[in-house]
């Protein structure tokens, strides 16, 4: 399909003070076959009434409004009133680039299941961190979900495509009253992703807000509680979908992943709690493999699963975008167990010898 519908979900809770720039930048879009699903959460500002103006102003804003639940309790409500091809997500204090939907669709493809793209990151006194990319990706084009690809790619909801009739044939909702909710939908979605899509464009902007769920600061043990919830929804889930919590490579790299990113992010202090912590969700989801193959699950101690975080995330990368191809490929089956791995070293050494010489040559 070439111009498929677009549902665009944007949860509203007190946000007033951004929303409009919020929907200014998607009405703005030059993709213009969309349709905009507005969940006013409760607010007791007034985005009621930005909200209805703008409605009132275009067709394609839909509004929905409900008693205060939380951000998955507003984003399942705007996907069971969803009709478009694929979805996309918003929230009410970020803000769209024009073009960012037009070169995101122009990625879909057959069996792609997901489009990944930049993101930009914004403070409050408007200065911009670095954004995410797609740049050390060894393929251009579409390619399969694995663990590893799943293990380099954020969980953010709103940094991609997602296509509905995936999210409907599985029934996957964002759990309710759970914080990191993205990490939950992320999960239960890894095991049916065909392939997956990249744009490099950043066309989102993530505005960084210290007053916002994510930028406030939170103590150790509350994060362990928190990732503990979701990990203990995401393994009902997948027992749900007949799938083994146990085995699936999927879960353990988004779980290590966590683990690793939390651990380097707090003071030492702090450091030992969520190494108990996860450690004790580890043992409680079963996650702790004992198949030498699989590193991740082994023994779960910090800091050589941070090292081999930072392996496997920035110098891995770094090789692949010097060599332009991977050092190794591995073929997964539906769980993302490995079932085969090729070793690509030699190839990729005469690649790089190749491209040395032809610079030599110039």
């Amino acid at each position: 399909m070439k111009n498929p519908l677009l549902s665009v979900i944007v949860p509203v809770y007190n946000t007033a003070p951004w929303l409009a720039r919020c929907l200014d930048s998607i009405c703005a879009q030059t993709y213009r076959n969309l349709e905009i699903l507005c969940v006013n959460d409760g607010s007791t500002d007034n985005s009621a009434e930005i909200l209805a103006e703008y409605a009132a102003k275009d067709g394609r804003i839909k509004v929905f409004t409900q008693k205060n639940a939380g951000l998955s309790a507003a984003r399942n409500t705007a996907l069971e009133h969803a009709t478009g091809d694929w979805i996309a997500g918003v929230d009410s204090d970020d803000y769209l680039e024009p073009e960012v939907y037009e070169r995101v669709v122009a990625c879909v493809a057959d069996e792609v299941d997901m489009v990944c793209f930049g993101v930009n990151t914004v403070t409050e006194n408007g200065a911009e961190l670095p954004h995410w990319d797609y740049f050390d990706l060894p393929e251009a084009g579409p390619c399969e979900m694995n663990p590893e690809l799943a293990g380099r790619l954020n969980v953010c909801f709103w940094s991609k495509l997602w296509r509905r009739s995936l999210l409907e044939s599985h029934n996957l909702r964002f759990p309710n009253g759970l914080v990191h909710e993205d990490n939950a939908m992320y999960c239960c979605a890894l095991p049916w992703i065909r392939k997956v899509a990249f744009c490099s464009y950043a066309g989102y902007n993530y505005a960084q807000r210290a007053d916002s769920i994510m930028g406030q600061k939170v103590m150790a043990d509350v994060q362990v509680a928190r990732n503990a919830a979701v990990y203990r929804f995401v393994a009902a889930e997948y027992q749900r979908m007949g799938l083994k919590h146990e085995t699936s490579a999927y879960l353990a790299v988004v779980f290590h992943h966590t683990y690793a990113g939390l651990y380097q992010s707090l003071p030492s202090q702090e450091k030992e709690t969520v190494r108990q912590g996860f450690y004790r969700i580890a043992r409680e989801l079963e996650l702790r493999s004992s198949r030498g193959m699989d590193y991740r699950l082994i023994r779960l101690k910090p800091q050589p699963r941070v090292m081999r975080h930072f392996v496997q995330r920035h110098l891995y990368s770094a090789v692949v975008r010097f060599f332009k191809l991977p050092l190794w490929a591995v073929e997964y089956n539906q769980l993302g167990q490995p079932t085969r791995t090729h070793i690509l070293l030699f190839k990729s050494l005469f690649c790089a010898c190749k491209r040395v010489l032809s610079r030599l040559l110039k």
